[in-house]
C-alpha cells in the first residue's frame, strides 16, 4: 500500500445494519429448524382455551356469552375485585372475586345467590386474565358442576357491544 493512500471501510451504520439483518436472517432460519418453532403471532385466545380444557373447564368465547345472556338459570359471575366490579360489569353480573377461593368459597357463593344447578359463565378483566379460570375451577371442586368461563372477559365482553352496568 503507497504511503498517503488508505483503506476504505464502509460507514458504522452500514456494518450495523448488515449485522442486525444477518442476525435476523439467522434468527428465522433457526426458527424453521426448531421441532416445535415458535409462532410469529401470539394467539392468546387459542392459549387460554387450551389451558382452561387442560383443567377440564367448558370455555365459551363472548358472542356465545352473549348469546346466554338472560335465559333462565345462567348466571354471570364477575370473578374481578369489587372495585372493578363497582366500575363496570355485564348487566345483571354477581360478583365473586377470585380471592373468595382462599375462604368458603360455597358459603360465599350461596351468599349472592348462586345454586349448583345453575349455569355459571365466569369472566375476568381480559384474556389474558387468569382469575376467571382459578374461579371457575375452585367453584367446580366446590359442588358447581356447570360452569363456563368467557376467555375474552370483561375487555372482550365490551368491544362485543355486551350490555354492561354500573359506574361509581
Amino acid at each position: 500500500m503507497a504511503h498517503g493512500a488508505a483503506r476504505h471501510w464502509p460507514p458504522l451504520w452500514l456494518e450495523l445494519i448488515l449485522i442486525a439483518a444477518l442476525a435476523g436472517g439467522l434468527s428465522v432460519a433457526m426458527n424453521y429448524v426448531r421441532p416445535e418453532p415458535l409462532p410469529w403471532v401470539a394467539d392468546f385466545a387459542a392459549e387460554a382455551r387450551r389451558e382452561a380444557l387442560r383443567k377440564g373447564l367448558e370455555t365459551i368465547d363472548v358472542y356465545g356469552a352473549i348469546s346466554l345472556r338472560g335465559r333462565p338459570g345462567v348466571i354471570f359471575v364477575d370473578a374481578r375485585t369489587s372495585g372493578e366490579f363497582a366500575l363496570s360489569r355485564v348487566a345483571g353480573a354477581k360478583n365473586l372475586p377470585q380471592e373468595a377461593i382462599y375462604g368458603d368459597l360455597a358459603e360465599a357463593a350461596q351468599a349472592i345467590g348462586l345454586g349448583v344447578e345453575d349455569r355459571l359463565v365466569v369472566y375476568c378483566g381480559d384474556i389474558l386474565c387468569d382469575k376467571s379460570k382459578e374461579l371457575a375451577e375452585a367453584l367446580r371442586t366446590a359442588g358447581f358442576p356447570y360452569v363456563t368461563v368467557v376467555t375474552d372477559g370483561f375487555d372482550g365482553w365490551v368491544a362485543a357491544g355486551g350490555p354492561t352496568e354500573g359506574g361509581i
